[in-house]
């Protein structure tokens, strides 16, 4: 069974690393209201952001349309956008963080109307979309808190608003990812006493299709051992996958796990080992012609110094794009046909939490090109700090937020050598000792 490793890690252990490792959470505040600054900029994009807890949507396509408050109450998480951009799943927990109380699964229109509750129950991992239909995944505990029992749950939303469940099914899982046709899900199962961790390959249905061991069965009398794949990444033609080794130990997982690479094609091969790093999938990225992986590589819980970009063909061979002093994150590729990677860099800083400051002054996004060519793309002062770097699919725009303090910033467009200040007041929490996650922002570029 899955024995609740996920959740403890994500809830009861996190409690208590998260006082200590992210800023404090942040009360709900009235004044200060999100305020779209350049209001004769179009941008083709759907935008939606955090601010003093709440959610916000923004259609930018048109320049007299200010942010819409969606949640009025509670504390917002923005999940993703579906595929097609008609549709927004958030978490919405009742409290004033997201990890002393449960969080709750909704959707809402682009246009910021009907809002409807997804579920009655409490959901367990982050929810996923289908990459090809109005389809979401996610998973509840039907058991007790004491016993968990997992179960995978499909549903899709029509236009209209009308959810239709697709599929429940008991399961013994630890992780879960869309496959890139959109017809199967890869799931991860936790390894045990003479069972190794898997990865299986499922219909919509719960049918397993295919199974491939990713390591030996554990030696459990050693007390600590490898546990189950984490974080999944499918790279866009389907046949190779990155993803974390968890431990059976969350505090010995929070400093770093193994980063690994398997061959869907060829499952009597073992995965590759890249390196280790933070199990944050957010951190692993493939390029749009399935030859790279972009991931973040360094120990230690601490995002602000020794986290480094790394490549990764698809034999294993893994090249550096990062230099000692720097602090690497949040790897993104433009569209395809623009192999360029963004990222956000800036020089090592000891974690230090004050409120009144950026976590790593002077980060900036910069790109990597092709052949390889790295460059500084966004200025800016030591005082700012630049995240979450989102081009558009010709890379022609990149939308960015600029922190002016720890959990406040603005979010920037730029366009050739100008950057515009798009939406100000957006606040969000510095995450896991300022891993920035889950992202405050998320962007459906419309064209």
């Amino acid at each position: 069974m899955h024995k609740g490793w996920s959740r403890l890690i994500g809830i009861a252990s996190t409690f208590a690393m998260l006082i200590a490792g992210s800023g404090q959470a942040m009360a709900a505040d009235t004044g200060n209201l999100p305020e779209r600054v350049s209001k004769n900029v179009s941008v083709p994009a759907n935008i939606a952001f955090t601010s003093h807890q709440h959610l916000y949507l923004l259609d930018a396509r048109n320049q007299n349309e200010a942010p819409k408050q969606i949640t009025t109450n509670g504390f917002s998480e923005i999940v993703d956008w579906s595929a097609d951009g008609k549709w927004l799943l958030y978490l919405q927990y009742k409290g004033n963080d997201n990890y002393s109380t449960p969080g709750y699964l909704w959707a809402v229109r682009t246009d910021g109307s009907g809002a409807i509750q997804v579920d009655e129950r409490p959901v367990m991992q982050k929810p996923k979309w289908s990459p090809k239909a109005n389809t979401f995944a996610f998973t509840i505990n039907i058991g007790s808190n004491e016993v968990p029992t997992t179960q995978l749950v499909l549903k899709t939303i029509s236009d209209r608003g009308e959810l239709t469940l697709q599929s429940k099914t008991t399961v013994d899982i630890v992780d879960f990812t869309w496959m890139p046709d959109g017809e199967k899900l890869l799931v991860s199962t936790p390894a045990e006493k003479n069972r190794a961790m898997t990865l299986e390959l499922r219909s919509l249905a719960g049918k397993t299709q295919a199974t491939y061991p990713v390591a030996k069965p554990p030696k459990v009398e050693e007390g600590i051992y490898p546990w189950a794949p984490e974080g999944m990444k499918v790279s866009p033609d389907g046949t190779h996958v990155a993803f974390f080794v968890r431990y059976n130990s969350g505090s010995l997982s929070a400093d770093g796990v193994p980063i690994q690479l398997f061959n869907l094609t060829q499952p009597n091969q073992l995965p590759i080992v890249l390196g280790t790093g933070l199990a944050y999938s957010e951190w692993l990225a493939w390029s749009p012609d399935s030859k790279n992986l972009a991931f973040i590589e360094g120990t230690d819980r601490i995002a602000t110094m020794n986290k480094h970009l790394n490549l990764a063909e698809r034999e294993g061979k893994v090249v550096p794009a990062s230099q000692k002093e720097w602090v690497d994150t949040l790897p993104v590729w433009s569209g395809k046909g623009q192999e360029v990677l963004y990222f956000s860099r800036g020089k090592g800083t000891e974690y230090h939490y004050d409120p009144k400051k950026v976590m790593v002054p002077g980060q900036r996004i910069w790109k990597r090109e092709e052949n390889g060519e790295q460059k500084q793309v966004t200025q800016g002062t030591e005082q700012t700090a630049d995240y979450y770097p989102t081009p558009s699919h010709d890379g022609t725009q990149l939308l960015f937020m600029r922190m002016n303090e720890a959990e406040s910033g603005s979010l920037f467009l730029k366009q050739g050598d100008n950057e515009v200040e798009l939406i100000k007041g957006i606040t969000g929490d510095i995450g896991y000792y300022a891993n920035y996650l889950p992202p405050w922002v998320r962007i459906h570029w419309n064209s």
